[in-house]
């Protein structure tokens, strides 16, 4: 993974793999998040990270 700080950006490239398992972590920390420590436990609440897996572009698995 490389990552470019651009300041107010923040580039980063990864193998196709690699997005496909951050997504599902992210989807499972919402299934089977609890809102009382979900903030605590990832950082951020769960609304923002459903907002972020939405804003996240439909991409097959696999090779492009």
């Amino acid at each position: 993974m490389q990552v470019e700080d651009r300041g107010a950006e923040i580039i980063v490239t990864m193998p196709r793999e690699e997005f496909f398992l951050v997504v599902s972590l992210m989807s499972e920390a919402l299934e089977t998040g609890d809102e009382r420590d979900f903030r605590t436990r990832v950082g951020a609440t769960m609304e923002e990270v459903d907002a972020l897996l939405r804003s996240l572009p439909e991409l097959r698995f696999g090779s492009g």
